[in-house]
């Protein structure tokens, strides 16, 4: 899971916009390289148009997230061990008595 903090202070209101089931605002998070001195994963501005990017618009940082919970470890490859792991015997050959059943 990830918890996000947003300043809502900071929201660009223009950019809000009605939905079939309430108002919305898009937003963009993204991964920090490192945590930040708050221990802050994730960075959290607001979205703007391809042709605003396009412009140059630069949107307001307008909060942060961090991981909670346990962290995903890296993927890894198990290790091989090498150890002496006996090999199994042939099973002991049976004589065909015919094909009777002792019983």
């Amino acid at each position: 899971m990830i918890k996000i903090k947003l300043d809502v202070t900071k929201i660009d209101k223009s950019r809000l916009y009605k939905g079939a089931k309430g108002t919305y605002l898009d937003l963009v998070i993204y991964e920090n390289e490192q945590p930040d001195n708050y221990g802050n994963d994730y960075s959290v501005k607001q979205d703007c148009t391809k042709e605003d990017r396009d412009a140059g618009v630069k949107m307001p940082y307008i909060g942060n997230g961090k991981r909670i919970g346990q962290k995903a470890a890296p993927q890894q490859a198990p290790q091989r061990t090498t150890r002496n792991i006996p090999r199994a015997q042939p099973a002991a050959q049976v004589e065909d008595d015919g094909g009777e059943v002792p019983w």
